[in-house]
């Protein structure tokens, strides 16, 4: 498909003229009528009517530019793509993920990371999943950090393993389970549940694992932030599914987390561009994978619920982790 069709099409739809656009983009208006025929025929959709010589969207026109409108305006970046990609070197650390994984790592690292490194100037940006690992891989973006699987199978990224986390469950830390070293699932099946939308990550999490263990979560609360989830908790109105990567490494004085059995884990990963990464990314990578390993080292209770790839230890200190962590 030529890019410039769809480039043709897009700029139709915003000045609502054939010629306008044409003229826009430096070709004739019978070039351009004709390029947008070639454009439906290789979609097999009929994008515009033609009525009176004027071009209105169809039907199927407007449900194309809605499902594409995100590759549409990726389009129109391409340059700045360009330029961000042959100064791979000299750009600033740009970050990406979603909130609770930007508080409770990139947030802490980075802070360490820019005193290490006076004068490197960084983004820290906040995106959904699928926005996510669209800009990551357009590189837009030079790291993010996520839960696996990927969810957008169109894109090319290159994946390293993190670390993964144990389930556990999130309570006020007042709760009568509190005391607990760790909980079963019938500990927790007649608890009031906080939980997420359906769909999101964390609240499949919790409906797999309940259908799995044949049980039906009483859920008093539901909401569409992580993060307004963990607090309903904090004041006590229920229980969550969280780990320590989603809910923060960092003691929270009315929060505890207590582990699941039988253990369950969310693997995570860091996520760049395919190809070429600048060497800021490739040591901001390490310095996180030497902060968690060093929480580990000075936290035997986060060590039982933290455990580490090969590949993601590569530049941790030259001792062993404790055999919890493994």
């Amino acid at each position: 498909m030529n890019l410039r069709s769809v480039q043709l099409f897009r700029m139709i739809v915003r000045t609502g003229s054939l010629a306008s656009a044409a003229d826009r983009l430096g070709m004739s208006p019978s070039a351009a009528s004709r390029m947008i025929g070639v454009l439906e025929h290789e979609l097999k959709l009929t994008l515009f009517s033609r009525r009176n010589r004027n071009l209105d969207l169809t039907g199927e026109g407007r449900e194309f530019l809605r499902r594409s409108q995100h590759i549409l305006e990726g389009l129109e970046r391409l340059t700045d793509i360009a330029a961000q990609v042959r100064s791979v070197d000299s750009d600033p650390l740009r970050l990406v993920s979603t909130v609770p994984l930007a508080i409770s790592v990139f947030s802490p690292v980075l802070a360490i990371w820019q005193a290490e490194n006076p004068g490197v100037r960084s983004v820290l940006n906040i995106e959904t999943r699928f926005d996510l690992e669209s800009k990551v891989a357009a590189r837009e973006y030079n790291l993010g950090i996520l839960s696996l699987p990927v969810e957008n199978a169109i894109v090319d990224l290159d994946v390293e393993p993190l670390v993964s986390a144990r389930y556990e469950v999130a309570m006020a830390r007042g709760h009568r389970l509190a005391n607990r070293e760790t909980l079963t699932i019938q500990d927790i099946v007649d608890e009031d549940f906080v939980a997420l939308r359906p769909a999101q990550r964390w609240r499949k999490r919790l409906d797999a694992m309940a259908m799995s263990h044949s049980f039906a979560p009483r859920i008093v609360s539901e909401t569409s932030s992580s993060a307004a989830a963990l607090d309903l908790v904090r004041n006590g109105l229920g229980v969550t599914l969280a780990d320590r990567i989603h809910a923060g490494l960092q003691e929270d004085e009315r929060l505890v987390l207590r582990p699941l059995e039988p253990d369950m884990w969310t693997d995570y990963c860091l996520v760049t561009g395919k190809g070429r990464t600048s060497v800021a990314t490739r040591d901001f990578s390490n310095r996180i994978r030497a902060w968690l390993t060093e929480r580990c080292y000075s936290s035997p209770a986060l060590a039982r619920v933290l455990r580490f790839a090969p590949e993601a230890v590569s530049s941790r200190p030259a001792r062993s982790l404790p055999a919890t962590a493994n």
